[in-house]
């Protein structure tokens, strides 16, 4: 199982760029709001009841993905990149791991004055995100580098989705998978 965690601020572009990936790899798409807006609609986010389970269906469908050899693009939005998100990131990709999976990290970038253009669009409205730019700039860490390789670091700023391709003279000819296996460096590591 191959697994490509795209991750980012709110407005950076990983549905969009996700979606073109998956277009072109053929792999799954499990964005973000499948589950947040899932468990939302009966738990209030933040809540215990809403943790505990947005953890679970997050892990039982990378366990599920990894035992059928399904590949797999993640969408995330870290708030900070601090112990507490490197535990959950591990938890999330450790059935992959486990398998003899491979997972790649790409953090997408965007200059801080077209996220707020971006995280006020229709779109985003139209899929109940975060709509406030002030918002936005409070709750999130908008440069949080998760400790996890490998890892590719592309900016959205400027450039439309099909030229972030795997490959493509903007992504400087990085193959999508190595052929290294799962790692999880020690610094992401609980001990």
């Amino acid at each position: 199982m191959r697994l490509v965690v795209l991750y980012g601020p709110p407005g950076v572009g990983k549905l969009t760029v996700g979606t073109e990936l998956s277009e072109l790899t053929g792999f799954k798409l499990f964005h973000n709001h499948l589950t947040v807006n899932l468990v939302t609609s009966v738990f209030p986010p933040g809540s215990e009841a809403w943790n505990r389970l947005a953890a679970r269906i997050r892990l039982d469908m990378f366990a599920e993905a990894a035992r059928e050899g399904v590949d797999l693009i993640l969408t995330r939005t870290p708030r900070a990149a601090d112990q507490a998100e490197a535990d959950r990131v591990r938890a999330m990709i450790e059935p992959v791991c486990a398998a003899g999976g491979t997972v790649l990290f790409v953090q997408l970038k965007c200059d801080r004055e077209e996220l707020l253009v971006r995280v006020q669009t229709d779109a985003r409205r139209a899929h109940n995100k975060l709509t406030d730019p002030e918002g936005l700039v409070n709750l999130f860490d908008l440069d949080a580098t998760l400790p996890f390789d490998p890892h590719l670091r592309i900016d959205t700023t400027r450039m439309p989705p099909r030229k972030l391709q795997p490959g493509s003279r903007h992504t400087s000819g990085y193959r999508l998978f190595s052929p290294n296996k799962c790692r999880v460096p020690e610094s992401a590591r609980t001990s």
